[in-house]
């Protein structure tokens, strides 16, 4: 998507300027600019020095310029974090396939071992461990919720629920469903 269709496709919903931040650094960039220009033309007129005014000018634009450039990024990274839901479901589902036809990958007695005494730790109690058909990830139920832990390191490591794999989120739903 072009950034034109973009800012069309957000006007036509009535959010063109959603974000305050932008917002008011495109405004501060466009006063920070014509207060160089005035005060450059004042300045330049009681000193007699036509270089006064282009420094005093130049300045104001290069620094309001970047406040507007700054307002630009911040209205493109808003599009694409609202587009990355988006995104991550068609990935999701098109990785899922061949994730779910995969067995699940043994789970040793070490690993147990590491994941209860991990877990024994921060005082989590488990209901279940669950291997899951990516290497060096298991599911974890306990009486409260489920929790994702990849051993891949020398120590367990918790795995936030809103960075889980993708293909182990739609994996993990359809093995509920069963």
């Amino acid at each position: 998507m072009s950034k034109v269709e973009y800012i069309l496709e957000r006007e036509k919903r009535g959010d063109s300027m959603q974000n305050q931040i932008g917002a008011v650094l495109k405004v501060v960039g466009g006063i920070v600019i014509a207060l160089g220009l005035l005060l450059g033309i004042i300045g330049a007129s009681q000193t007699n020095s036509f270089l006064f005014f282009v420094t005093t000018f130049l300045g104001s634009l290069v620094t309001g310029m970047v406040l507007i450039g700054l307002s630009e990024i911040i209205c493109i990274l808003e599009g694409i974090n609202e587009n990355i839901p988006k995104r991550r479901r068609k990935m999701a589902s098109s990785s899922n396939d061949t994730l779910l036809s995969t067995p699940p990958q043994p789970m040793s007695t070490k690993e147990e071992d590491d994941i209860k005494d991990f877990l024994k730790k921060h005082d989590v109690e488990i209901d279940k461990i669950i291997p899951t058909p990516k290497e060096d990830f298991f599911i974890i139920k306990t009486t409260a919720r489920y929790m994702l832990i990849e051993m891949g390191g020398f120590t367990p490591k918790i795995i936030e629920e809103e960075k889980w794999p993708e293909e182990l989120v739609g994996w993990f739903e359809y093995y509920k469903q069963k």
